[in-house]
């Protein structure tokens, strides 16, 4: 017995040897570009293993090493080009898509074909929409998300008088915005159905460990992992159940009365329904593009909260200011979106934890579909993957004053409420990069930071929050680049004392 695993084992040895050593000879040729950890034939796999686990301090360091140039680390199967200094970021953005695709780089990384499905990718109407109609209508549907946040919060915590509750903070605010982003995007009472909810941010999940897991193989293995491990079918079919009578109701009213029929729904399915041509109409494709966009707008939105409520819980004194601003808007505004538009030291609070902490370590990724060179000389082959490495130019003391310090209203001074419309998290640039910059930014940014904004505006004039025994915020989780608040830490809440 022992005589076959050993035999065994030497098989899958020299398979892997012969695999490492085929993807070293057909890799692009980087060696101009400066690297960050060992690149070797073997070593960069060791180098690879050790970025999963330290991505922030790898690329802290080749940020400090290489600042305003290209460098590159390994990754399992490919060497990542990380970009940095805001000359090489304003590169990137003008780049065409057919030289540096975002969209093949995302399909590289969420491999959709066996995750959301290749047309969601290939064919994604569903951005303009996003950026169109569900940015336009923020105001008309204010109403709806700020009740949905009251009622989800109420039915999420169920507080006793003013007795202190603990709760999972991870869990609970994934919850609440499920409900409310479904408050817009499918409307009463879907956005309410427990089933409804557990499919659309069960699947976020599922896409992502799917995606990751079938990373971790080769290209040659993918297809094999990626069916054995799909859950899109099932999702799509279980989907389907809440959505189909739905669609074949409204689309009868389309049929009968046109686009405008009076009661038509104001939510993105309505939208969809009226931009989708072909086989995008049909009540399978539209439930696919339904659980794409909650894949895109639950856990970021719920990640990014947390680790603000986070930072809330842990610092008591900066909930006072926050009320004031909330009490004085709300008194004057009623609860609206021209209110929140006006609440800048709640923008700033989620801007400071957006740069602070984000969701990964890097932003703005591409592949490189032909070869690209950029103004220094740099020459990315086709193939490569590039990205931005926005953690290290979120900590830049030579960009933002104490960049290392938490400071949550460091973007509503005197002097930056006057340049209001670049300072306001929504906003893009080269130093500030979360959404991504440019034509590619993230489009539904301006739902998010309203939802986020509401829900935090709300928490500060209703709740008390802290940790239990008065403990300090726990650590992140992070693997590779991505970063994410402890999920299973918990917070106190209580009605608020006045």
């Amino acid at each position: 017995m022992l005589q076959y695993v050993s035999l065994l084992s030497c098989a899958l040895f020299t398979l892997f040897l012969s695999f490492a050593i085929s993807r070293y000879l057909r890799r692009p040729n980087l060696d101009s570009i400066p690297t960050v950890g060992p690149g070797g034939l073997l070593t960069s796999y060791w180098g690879a293993l050790v970025f999963l686990f330290h991505a922030r301090e790898t690329l802290q360091k080749g940020y400090t090493n290489y600042k305003g140039m290209a460098f590159k680390v390994p990754g399992l199967f490919y060497w990542n080009v990380i970009l940095s200094g805001p000359k090489l970021v304003e590169e990137i953005r003008k780049a065409p898509e057919d030289y540096l695709s975002a969209r093949e780089g995302f399909s590289d990384i969420l491999k959709p074909k066996y995750t959301l499905g290749h047309e969601t990718i290939h064919n994604p109407y569903h951005v303009s929409v996003i950026l169109t109609q569900l940015t336009r209508n923020l105001a008309a549907r204010f109403p709806d998300i700020i009740d949905e946040i009251k009622t989800s919060f109420d039915d999420n915590i169920q507080l006793v008088d003013y007795e202190w509750k603990s709760v999972p903070a991870y869990e609970t605010i994934v919850r609440v915005v499920c409900r409310t982003s479904n408050r817009v995007f499918v409307g009463l009472p879907l956005c309410r159905d427990p089933d409804w909810n557990d499919l659309v941010s069960g699947f976020a999940l599922d896409v992502v460990k799917v995606a990751v897991t079938i990373g971790l193989f080769p290209d040659f293995v993918a297809p094999f992992v990626g069916r054995l491990l799909s859950n899109l079918p099932r999702s799509v079919r279980r989907g389907m159940k809440h959505l189909q009578p739905i669609i074949e109701e409204r689309q009868k009213n389309l049929d009968e009365y046109g686009s405008d029929w009076d009661e038509k729904p104001n939510d993105m399915l309505s939208w969809l329904m009226d931009e989708a041509e072909g086989e995008e109409c049909s009540v399978q494709n539209l439930t696919r593009r339904m659980l794409t966009i909650n894949f895109s707008a639950i856990h970021t939105s719920s990640i990014n909260f947390t680790h603000a409520l986070f930072y809330l819980a842990a610092n008591p004194q900066y909930v006072e200011p926050l009320r004031e601003e909330v009490e004085a808007t709300i008194e004057e505004e009623g609860w609206s979106k021209n209110a929140i538009a006006k609440m800048r030291k709640v923008d700033s609070f989620l801007k400071e934890t957006l740069r602070f902490e984000g969701l990964s370590f890097v932003s703005m990724l591409r592949k490189a579909v032909k070869d690209f060179t950029f103004s220094d000389g740099t020459l990315v082959p086709a193939g490569s993957m590039v990205s931005v490495a926005s953690f290290p130019t979120h900590r830049d003391n030579e960009t933002y004053e104490n960049a290392d310090v938490f400071d949550p209203f460091r973007f509503a001074n005197e002097k930056q409420v006057k340049e209001q419309a670049c300072q306001q998290m929504v906003s893009t640039n080269p130093e500030f990069l979360t959404f991504g910059h440019g034509k590619n930014a993230c489009p539904g940014r301006f739902f998010a930071a309203t939802e986020l904004k509401a829900m935090l505006a709300h928490i500060v004039v209703t709740y008390d929050v802290k940790f239990e025994n008065k403990g300090l915020r726990p650590a992140n989780i992070t693997f590779g680049a991505a970063n994410s608040p402890n999920t299973k830490a918990k917070i106190m809440f209580r009605k608020r004392v006045v």
